[in-house]
């Protein structure tokens, strides 16, 4: 059996893995999969307010992904600046953040199972506590970042255990309608 047929079948069965669907007018040019953490994040009852709007400015980033709007990625560790996604250390494990910004700003641990179709694993903050998602801030180099490698890896294992992520440095094994973020020379 393909990657491709291992998640279309999480999919359908529809408590492992959760298609995100795109927002209500937009073409699905891209897959996000959601594993069940992410999913019930998005899903739970929160009340109106300033969380509440965190959470939705979150799902709009997914969001875009699938719409298929372009991208900025940086595939040297520790060196994005104004990147949507930031390949993260160590290289090896391919594992990815997905940048949301907006403050208080969060990252989605991700890994890609081809091109243009990634697993959104966790979402933890960045630098400042978030009630709603329960996770201490990732900080500078700490080890909530190992933390959050640590699980995406884990649940990478235990949905597709026979099959590796994409790996390397040609972005456009990645994603479509993405381009590379430019680095200081030398960075």
């Amino acid at each position: 059996m393909s990657i491709w047929n291992e998640w279309q079948k999480l999919v359908s069965e529809g408590h492992e893995l959760f298609r995100l669907e795109q927002a209500l007018g937009d073409p699905n040019r891209r897959t996000v999969l959601l594993s069940q953490e992410m999913q019930e994040l998005f899903t739970r009852p929160m009340e109106e307010g300033d969380y509440a709007n965190r959470r939705s400015r979150l799902l709009a980033t997914l969001q875009n992904i699938v719409a298929g709007r372009r991208l900025v990625v940086c595939l040297k560790p520790y060196k994005a600046r104004k990147a949507n996604i930031g390949r993260l250390h160590p290289i090896e494990d391919s594992v990815f953040d997905i940048r949301c910004q907006h403050k208080p700003a969060v990252r989605v641990f991700c890994r890609f199972l081809e091109k243009d179709v990634l697993v959104a694993v966790t979402c933890r903050p960045r630098s400042k506590k978030i009630s709603w998602l329960g996770w201490l801030p990732l900080g500078e180099k700490s080890k909530e970042w190992k933390r959050g490698i640590a699980a995406t890896k884990r649940e990478w294992s235990r949905f597709f255990p026979t099959y590796a992520p994409v790996k390397g440095d040609n972005l456009y094994d990645y994603l479509s309608n993405a381009t590379v973020e430019r680095t200081r020379a030398g960075s």
